[in-house]
């Protein structure tokens, strides 16, 4: 296991750094599950935002998800719920739906914000929600804009990725194992409170927005222009295998059975993997005698199969240190393979030269790595990982710090089942 040498300790993060966060003060009731809406309240938490995820007594549907550690708890939900607070509420309660209400009016104008994926809860509607609080935020990920539940791998498969990934001799689709609508659509739904939190600063007005997985979906596939290409030119992407598409990239295999990733996009990194492999004047025949230019990203693209056979040789006769050196001396754009373990274990991984991995300890577990924020900040440090709290572990403290009850009155909606807490 590779030793981690943080760029700063916890220790030398004085009170101050945390209201220095860009998202301090900050109050967001997040009533969420799985990914998207989670994904969303950790990337506002780790920005300073006070994220309180709600959850019924004993844990919502994703309580125990994998992958678990030794002692049966979720590691997937720990690491979507790092930096919040953690609240059990028995929201099939009037009681416990009251509870959510005085959370959101008693946040005070920095508050009043939830994030929701639920689904036909009408005491959650936004319009049921505004009689409690006039100028509620409210934040609803859907899985589609239709009505219709989906998830993340439902709505892949109607895009039109899985047919075209993998290598091309394959007869049957491929899904993703990375959740990415899921991803991208909690990173929209985390611009969505920014920008509904600014509005209400300007106006004074709360606002609903609703984002759905399978709307992210169909822009991403409109930006990156899969869409414009079959509207305008009657094309439908192929399944290509690693060849990246529209220029030059490839894997190769190095003599020791080791992969590596390849990429040209730029003129001066094409010519620098020409000088490294000695193909200049065989590639300079070729454009000769078949009259075409390969500085060309499309036409590079074009012949990608004939200039990977080119290529090839070099990496084949070579081992992979030897490559690592020789590709990183002359500037070739590359990335080797590695298995998530490799990741983890292998001291040059981008993981292990990262600078915002902390290492932290888990209870009866031992030590694990956890990200801070991805936004590096120039004059904040970020928020350093800390092992997440578990289910319910803040229930006592918010209803006291937040809704002022006092100690009896938190003991009496606990013994009525109202909430959870205590474990």
């Amino acid at each position: 296991m590779t030793s981690y040498e943080l760029p700063f300790t916890p220790e030398e993060l004085s009170e101050s750094d945390s209201s220095m966060a860009p998202l301090a003060g900050l109050q967001i009731l997040e009533l969420s599950t799985y990914v998207a809406g989670p994904s969303c309240g950790v990337a506002l938490a780790q920005l300073g935002a006070d994220v309180i995820r709600i959850d019924p007594v004993g844990g919502a549907t994703d309580i125990r998800r994998l992958p678990l550690d030794k002692n049966g708890d979720s590691l997937y939900w720990a690491g979507l719920n790092k930096a919040k607070r953690s609240i059990e509420i028995n929201t099939n309660s009037p009681a416990g739906r009251d509870l959510v209400y005085e959370l959101l009016v008693a946040s005070g104008s920095n508050g009043g914000i939830l994030l929701t994926n639920s689904v036909g809860q009408e005491w959650l509607s936004y319009e049921n929600l505004r009689m409690h609080r006039e100028d509620l935020i409210e934040i609803h990920i859907e899985g589609r804009s239709d009505g219709k539940p989906a998830v993340d791998y439902t709505i892949n498969c109607e895009v039109g990725l899985p047919v075209i990934t993998g290598p091309p001799e394959l007869n049957h689709p491929v899904n993703h194992v990375l959740p990415a609508w899921d991803l991208l659509t909690g990173l929209h739904a985390a611009i969505g409170v920014l920008s509904a939190d600014r509005r209400r600063m300007r106006t004074g007005k709360g606002q609903f927005i609703a984002v759905s997985l399978a709307d992210v979906a169909v822009a991403t596939m409109g930006h990156l222009g899969f869409l414009s290409d079959v509207s305008l030119n009657g094309r439908d992407r192929l399944r290509d295998g690693n060849y990246l598409y529209g220029s030059f990239g490839c894997d190769f295999r190095s003599r020791d059975g080791r992969q590596v990733m390849i990429v040209a996009l730029t003129e001066r990194q094409w010519q620098n993997l020409i000088k490294l492999t000695g193909a200049g004047e065989v590639i300079s025949a070729l454009e000769r005698t078949i009259g075409v230019d390969l500085t060309a990203e499309e036409v590079r693209y074009q012949y990608r199969e004939v200039l990977v056979g080119l290529f090839r040789p070099w990496f084949e006769q070579r081992g992979f240190d030897e490559i690592a050196k020789a590709l990183d001396e002359n500037r070739v754009l590359w990335g080797p393979y590695r298995s998530v373990e490799g990741l983890v274990n292998n001291a040059s991984s981008i993981l292990n030269l990262s600078p915002i991995m902390d290492s932290v300890e888990r209870s009866g577990v031992g030590n694990y790595l956890s990200p801070r924020g991805v936004l590096r900040h120039g004059d904040w440090a970020g928020i350093p990982s800390k092992e997440s709290h578990y289910l319910g572990q803040d229930t006592r403290q918010i209803l006291g710090d937040v809704l002022h009850l006092e100690g009896a009155t938190i003991d009496e909606l606990q013994r009525e089942g109202i909430i959870g807490g205590d474990r």
